[in-house]
């Protein structure tokens, strides 16, 4: 391995990169600032309302979010003398039939639904930062979908992965590498990335606004959440490199005002252990601190039935036993094994560094010693293969000549630097550094039988800086522009144990990557009713790899390089470099105050790079090319007070796809494959259905319907590109639906009983590009329930149960070998607020 100098070099950056951030908030000029509780002295005459809102937003400092419509033809009442922003902005409002609730610190929504102390049922605003500005859901025209913390909670997402069956559009593939290399997929885009941690993934997973640059990074634990936001199809204005299936970002929680915080403890099937707490406030008048904690433990499902047949087996070369090999080792039968061993904490310090500067700082880190879930294989009836130990029907069951565990470090900082610079002109600073080292091994054959199996270890590190200026106070032009600039290093060594090349051989990896980007985008407001929308993203990339493979021959009976169609050693070194510019443009139009549509066309953009895989031939050493993609959609958002509905439409066409695909020399690699179309709809409802003074009842529907296509193939295998070209892309199930209850009842003492029940289905979905019948996942539905007692001492215990009909079914298949879900699972908790 190497030394651990290019990660201490890349958190030596970042942090400067923080520290500056610090340092520019401390320097910057003094404005005035209120906190929206404080007094302030306003002098606001009658005037139409819209008018009224943005001389109130600027007076007390806050931001008002309002969809013009709503306002149009109404006027404010005049408000004079000391008081808070909020009395204010009640007394504006009074008689207009409008609303105002605060959804931030110092963010208010504006909305209809008449005084505030009505007791007809009502939706709760819904506030996104999914254009890096605070916006009301229903007034983004970008298919978004949002999951709040605490309902993140409710079900059991604790991770991104925890996404799928509770987002529709959203797959994972696990590829060779198992469960420690998911594939995040959007509307059918990212199945067939490169499972190693040097690749470009079609998802840009972003954490408190920071670009996390590899796959690797989706092992981070996600708790004590703000929300959740996942936006579907390419980003490439905004977020640029590597959105071409859409963005997820996970917001986690800071300080609040006052001195709160919780507790959970939770016991569940197969012997499932969970703790978390979070806890902070006001340290002093201009500092908050916040610290959150997580432990779980058990939860394996999976029966380990040791070597089976295979103990004790060694090769035979020309009838002859290789006695000088090592015979496959029978570890004994494992009940319960896949269980989880994770420690993660967080600690955020928030600081009122001048009346107009805000700076966070965040510092992470998670420790995972977890068991690594295995494939099993098909019955051994029905897989005449030498791989299968004597395999039975039970999914739950596996072979292996090993238990492996993994050890997982993620650990970095970011801090983020909020200023005023002036009326309605705010500059955002986020600036990220951290680093993982990671240890798995595996089978992807699902055997004891050595075929390919392997012993990783990697380190990864990255530093980031975003600078973004922008005026977004919902006047006649919003306005945003940015830079962006990350660099992240990858060493990953592999050693490889291959009955099939008789031997044992390292592959020694190093790759260093930058991107540099400018990007801008402007809103103009033409009419009340019609705004235009434009931006451009200016990218560019550079990346070098280098590496080696070494054949150890062991056991002197090797035939690596007649295998494998290489040299021993086999040595490269290679480098990089391309450029983009991306684009979008929207129309918007305001039918109604509760209506809009919207249509839009862009481009995107997925930077180019190198196979991360084990590589022995020149050709695989070289680059694959950028891939772009150029995006249709159309959408219609429909609020009112009792409902909200989005629907959305879109159609993608990609060129130079890159997939992970089979290669001259009959090995797995990562190449430019040809085109693919992806088309579909989205759709979503969120209703209340009833409301009393003791009962809510509220609605959740939401499903993807997706077409994908495999337009052409380049492969210098017929076979191949006839067996491909019509195919549909992995990871793109063709229906994904959830739909969901939530019932609320309050007891004569006072207690709450809390219900939630919920049913994800998810299509048929092929997990390579050959979508023959072994590699594809059949549909499946799962049903979750869960119920909570809450009391009116702020503690409430809860039951859940997880797949309850105990519905078999498999994530992934890879031929004879197989991924199972897992089964129906029960839990019980108790969580306490102070």
């Amino acid at each position: 391995m190497t030394n651990t100098t290019p990660l201490a070099g890349a958190l030596r950056r970042g942090l400067l990169a923080c520290v500056a951030v610090a340092a520019l908030g401390v320097s910057a000029p003094a404005m005035a600032q209120t906190a929206a509780n404080q007094p302030v002295a306003f002098s606001i005459e009658s005037q139409p309302l819209e008018t009224a809102l943005t001389s109130f937003a600027r007076t007390a400092d806050v931001q008002v979010l309002f969809a013009p419509e709503l306002v149009r033809g109404k006027r404010a009442n005049r408000v004079s003398g000391l008081m808070s922003p909020s009395q204010a902005l009640v007394q504006i409002l009074a008689g207009s039939g409008l609303v105002a609730t605060p959804v931030g610190e110092r963010t208010f929504s504006v909305s209809a639904g008449g005084i505030e102390t009505s007791d007809a049922a009502q939706l709760d605003d819904v506030i996104v930062t999914a254009q890096k500005r605070e916006q009301r859901i229903q007034d983004v025209p970008l298919a978004v979908t949002v999951i709040d913390g605490d309902d993140a909670a409710r079900r059991g997402i604790d991770s991104v992965t925890g996404l799928v069956d509770e987002v529709p559009g959203v797959s994972v593939n696990y590829a060779f590498g198992g469960t420690n290399y998911g594939l995040i997929s959007i509307r059918g885009i990212g199945g067939a990335d490169d499972y190693k941690p040097n690749g470009n993934p079609s998802v840009a997973l972003h954490i408190d606004g920071v670009y996390q640059t590899s796959n690797a990074y989706l092992g981070m634990p996600l708790f004590d959440l703000e929300r959740v936001e996942v936006l579907k199809g390419p980003q490439g204005t905004l977020y640029g490199r590597n959105t071409t299936a859409g963005v997820i970002n996970a917001i986690t929680r800071g300080p609040t005002d006052v001195r709160e915080g919780g507790a959970r403890v939770e016991y569940g099937s197969y012997d499932y252990t969970a703790f978390e707490t979070a806890f902070g406030g006001p340290v002093t008048e201009r500092v908050g601190v916040r610290v959150a904690i997580l432990a779980e433990q058990g939860g394996g499902f999976m029966d380990g039935a040791g070597a089976g047949d295979l103990a004790g087996f060694r090769l035979s070369v020309g009838g002859v036993v290789q006695n000088q090999m090592p015979p496959i080792l029978d570890p004994g039968r494992r009940e319960g094994f896949g269980d989880k061993d994770l420690v993660a904490g967080r600690a955020t310090v928030a600081i009122e560094l001048a009346p107009q500067t805000d700076l966070t700082i965040k510092l992470f880190g998670s420790r995972d010693r977890g068991e690594t879930r295995q494939y099993d294989r098909i019955s051994a009836a029905l897989d005449t293969n030498i791989a299968n130990a004597g395999e039975n029907d039970d999914p739950y069951e596996f072979y292996s000549a090993e238990y492996p565990t993994q050890d997982i470090d993620i650990y970095g900082l970011s801090a983020t630097l909020e200023h005023e610079l002036g009326d309605n002109l705010n500059l955002t600073i986020v600036a990220g550094a951290q680093a993982t080292t990671r240890s798995v091994q595996g089978n992807g054959d699902g055997s004891p039988y050595p075929a390919s199996r392997f012993d990783a270890d990697e380190e990864l590190s990255q530093a980031s800086l975003e600078v973004r200026l922008g005026d977004d106070t919902g006047g006649r032009f919003d306005w945003i522009v940015g830079g962006f600039l990350v660099s992240d290093e990858i060493d990953f060594d592999t050693r490889w144990t291959s009955y099939t090349a008789r031997t044992m051989y390292d592959n020694l990896h190093k790759q260093t990557r930058d991107s540099v980007a400018a990007f801008g985008q402007i809103d103009f407001h033409v009419t009340d009713r019609l705004q235009l929308s434009g931006g451009l993203r200016y990218t560019r990339d550079e990346s070098t790899f280098s590496g080696r493979n070494d054949d150890l021959n062991p056991w002197g009976i090797s035939t690596f390089t007649t295998t494998f169609a290489t040299t021993n050693p086999f040595i490269w070194d290679r480098e990089f470099e391309d450029d983009n510019v991306s684009g979008r443009i929207t129309a918007k139009y305001d039918v109604t105050s509760n209506l809009n549509v919207f249509i839009s066309a862009g481009t995107g953009y997925r930077a180019g790079g190198f196979d991360g895989t084990s590589i022995f031939t020149q050709a695989e050493t070289l680059p694959f090319e950028s891939e772009t993609v150029t995006a249709y959609e159309a959408g219609l958002r429909w609020t009112t007070g009792r409902l909200r509905v989005s629907l959305d439409a879109f159609a993608y066409e990609f060129e130079e796809l890159q997939a992970t695909t089979r290669l001259a020399n009959d090995t797995n690699g990562r190449a430019n494959v040809g085109e693919a179309e992806t088309s579909g709809i989205d759709f979503a409802i969120n209703a209340v259905l009833f409301e009393t003074d003791t009962q809510t009842l509220d609605v959740d529907l939401s499903a993807a319907f997706l077409d994908s296509e495999i337009i052409s193939f380049s492969s210098a295998r017929v076979a191949d590109v006839l067996a491909t070209v019509g195919d549909p892309l992995p990871g793109a199930p063709d229906v994904t639906a959830t739909l969901s209850f939530n019932h609320g009842l309050t007891l004569s003492n006072g207690w709450r009983i809390n219900s939630r029940l919920g049913v994800s289905h998810h299509g048929e979905e092929s997990n390579r590009l050959n979508a023959i019948p072994g590699n594809t996942a059949g549909a499946y539905t799962l049903v979750n329930a869960r119920v909570e007692l809450a009391s009116t001492a702020d503690w409430a215990v809860y039951a859940y149960g997880r797949n309850i009909t105990d519905e078999v079914y498999f994530p992934e298949l890879n031929g004879a070998s197989r991924l199972v879900g897992a089964p129906a699972t029960y839990g019980v908790g108790l969580r306490y607020a102070f």
